[in-house]
């Protein structure tokens, strides 16, 4: 299945897909990048915004399958969807009696430096969540703006009418799960009508593209380096959290 054939917001919601090389929304499908033109970018038959990045449609080949854990990886070319850098994503998915642990890597394979993002979309059938964050940030259309001077709440419930929350200063966990430092951005996410709460552990904030370009600070947006990479990781848990494998995973 290609962007173009994706069902836009109409596929099946559950289990949880890939965020990378950015999460949520990039105005417009463009945004100015570092010493390039403006990028443009493709999205959704219908959607004026790109939307969560590319690895929630691509082929991701099986690099291990065995029955607790499996590998993917996913390789993007340069130019490809509009995306001027080519790039390698790695997830590592990994199950126990305790829970499952998710965790990505995404390294830049072009010679100029690259700004990017990752993060996680897990679905759950909770009616509720609490977590603390510092930040707040106000949108519209769920396009961010800027940060919010309102104390952002700490218990979020499940809503017929349906809202979208972002959040920064995430201290990284959360009553239904628990993800590492390097996601220090969550959106919680409960649609009009769904029987879902969506909590999001994102390295950056929605748009965060286009407000890094316009010195808005705390976006999360972070630049890689050619041949570097950054990597995060989610554990989710009844209880107590997953313990990561030996080698440190992906």
């Amino acid at each position: 299945m290609t962007v173009a054939s994706w069902p836009c917001d109409a596929w099946p919601k559950g289990g949880s897909y890939p965020l990378v090389p950015f999460s949520n929304r990039v105005r417009d499908s463009r945004f100015p990048a570092p010493n390039r033109p403006i990028v443009e970018l493709a999205g959704f038959p219908g959607m004026p915004h790109a939307l969560h990045g590319f690895g929630q449609f691509a082929a991701w080949s099986v690099e291990l399958l065995e029955p607790d854990c499996a590998v993917l990886r996913y390789a993007h070319r340069e130019g490809e969807h509009g995306w001027p850098w080519a790039f390698e994503a790695v997830q590592l998915i990994e199950a126990n009696a305790d829970g499952a642990r998710l965790s990505m890597r995404i390294a830049n394979r072009s010679s100029r430096p690259m700004p990017a993002g990752l993060g996680f979309h897990p679905y759950f059938g909770a009616l509720e969540v609490e977590l603390d964050a510092a930040t707040l940030w106000r949108h519209e259309a769920e396009i961010a703006i800027e940060p919010a001077t309102e104390r952002p709440p700490r218990r979020h419930v499940r809503e017929e009418e349906g809202y979208t929350r972002y959040l920064s200063g995430w201290d990284g966990r959360a009553t239904l799960g628990y993800a590492d430092g390097a996601l220090s951005h969550v959106v919680v996410h409960c649609p009009a009508g769904a029987g879902y709460l969506c909590v999001e552990p994102v390295s950056h904030v929605s748009d965060g593209f286009n407000l890094a370009s316009r010195g808005v600070p705390g976006t999360g947006i972070a630049v890689i380096e050619p041949g570097s990479e950054i990597r995060a990781s989610l554990a989710m848990a009844a209880g107590a959290n997953p313990a990561p494998r030996s080698d440190g995973g992906v």
